[in-house]
């Protein structure tokens, strides 16, 4: 994907060339692009495809801010904000407007890209029947993938055992040619948008191969499955958590790196990257980079808070790092600016998933939660747990310390009804506000408890 930014151009600019020369002064606003001028041909199709992978990797979504919102909304001590940026600080203190600048940036990005998506999948008829369900199954997947973001950001917590009508986010299926009041989409219910989600996730899964035929670094039906787990554990959906996750894990295609440092801040994908974004230099730098390097901003610093939950001689200690600049601690995850990629789901989180659900239903499929618990924690020099050490809390802190600055942290302590702090997992500031500029142009969308604007 390291030229996704260049082929988007192209095809906008071939798109300019194709209306001919006569009609550049008639030019029709961009929320009346007619979609017929993009599909007229499976290249067409493709090419657009190729734009969605760009607009996933932006800044503002996987290239991120995505991660990170939902690290700072789950901060209760483990590190400082110590920039001056406005929008962050008030993500990060819990003090959000709906009119933050960040809050406002992702949930437009996502829904662009959503709507990239929502074209490839109207143009399915113009590919060849050898392409069509490659084409059909990365579109899928990539939509579910961002409407799980959303819906895990902008709205309540899924509760299992329960209806969950709460106010979810809209939810677009179709291509958005102009806006209009058929545009005016209401939220529907979080049930609602897990639903599609899982049913464009499982889609996906079917009609993908385990190796993208296209690029490696293409999503696959292990990303489906991957994803999955995450959606089924989001849920309390263990047993099909536990199965997809299983299904990665006992493929053979992934393989734990050898030490914990040289998981991140490669080149190219590793043996343990199920997904990635690829970052390069007509991508720009990553937000992740920006924020928590010592080479960049640097205005994450990480706490002794964060650091005594570590167990001494705990190899992910080693990745922490005293920035020459001002002496505050960062970490190490994410200390390249670009040609990188960006971790987006390791092989690691699938040993811990299979762990806990097997845990919660005192089952062993695949292997034993004590022996999937011990696999991560000696890849990073620790002594294994014993049965007697073995317990929910135990395998909830090695995901935390594995997957911390990951962007998961958030959405673990929501599906486990923990707190962040004196909040509780169901405390409205953990919940992002829809953007005032959302509010003002759609009157048939509500506005998220304690934001101003109808209340759902």
């Amino acid at each position: 994907m390291n030229k996704l930014k260049i082929y988007a151009s192209a095809l906008a600019a071939a798109l300019i060339l194709f209306q001919g020369c006569d009609s550049m002064l008639d030019v029709e606003p961009q929320q009346s692009i007619d979609s017929g001028q993009v599909l007229t041909n499976a290249d067409n199709v493709k090419s657009v495809l190729v734009g969605a992978y760009d607009g996933m990797g932006d800044a503002d979504l996987y290239g991120g801010w995505y991660m990170m919102t939902g690290d700072f909304l789950a901060d209760a001590g483990d590190f400082t904000f110590s920039g001056t940026f406005f929008g962050p600080r008030q993500i990060w203190s819990k003090n959000q407007l709906y009119d933050n600048g960040q809050v406002t940036a992702t949930w437009n990005d996502s829904y662009d890209t959503i709507n990239i998506l929502n074209t490839v999948m109207s143009g399915l008829d113009l590919l060849e029947d050898a392409d069509r369900p490659r084409v059909e199954g990365e579109a899928r997947l990539i939509r579910g993938m961002i409407y799980f973001e959303l819906i895990k950001l902008y709205a309540a917590p899924y509760v299992a055992g329960q209806t969950n009508n709460q106010a979810g986010v809209p939810l677009v299926l179709t291509p958005t040619s102009a806006i209009d009041e058929e545009a005016n989409i209401p939220r529907a219910s979080v049930e609602e948008v897990y639903s599609q989600i899982i049913e464009d996730m499982t889609e996906a899964k079917s009609l993908l191969g385990d190796v993208n035929s296209e690029r490696s670094y293409y999503v696959n039906s292990m990303v489906a499955s991957a994803m999955l787990s995450r959606v089924h554990l989001q849920r309390g959906e263990y047993a099909a958590a536990r199965d997809e996750a299983n299904r990665v894990i006992e493929s053979g295609l992934f393989t734990l790196r050898p030490t914990f440092a040289s998981v991140f801040n490669q080149p190219e994908n590793t043996s343990e990257d199920i997904f990635a974004m690829q970052n390069s230099a007509q991508d720009g730098v990553n937000s992740l980079f920006t924020f928590y390097s010592a080479d960049s901003r640097g205005d994450i610093d990480i706490n002794q808070q964060h650091l005594d939950e570590y167990e001494p001689g705990d190899d992910r200690l080693n990745l922490f790092y005293t920035d020459p600049g001002n002496g505050a601690i960062r970490s190490g995850k994410w200390n390249r600016a670009v040609d990188d990629q960006v971790n987006l789901i390791r092989l690691a989180e699938m040993y811990l998933t299979r762990a806990e659900a097997n845990f919660r239903l005192g089952e062993s499929v695949g292997d034993t939660p004590l022996n999937d618990v011990n696999t991560i924690r000696a890849r990073v020099n620790l002594d294994p747990l014993t049965d007697a050490e073995l317990n929910l809390g135990s395998i909830l802190l090695e995901r935390k310390l594995e997957l911390m600055f990951e962007g998961q942290l958030l959405h673990d302590i929501k599906r486990t009804q923990r707190s962040v702090g004196e909040r509780p997992y169901n405390d409205p500031k953990l919940v992002l506000p829809i953007p005032q500029r959302e509010i003002d142009s759609n009157p048939n969308i509500c506005q998220n408890p304690t934001y101003t604007g109808t209340q759902c």
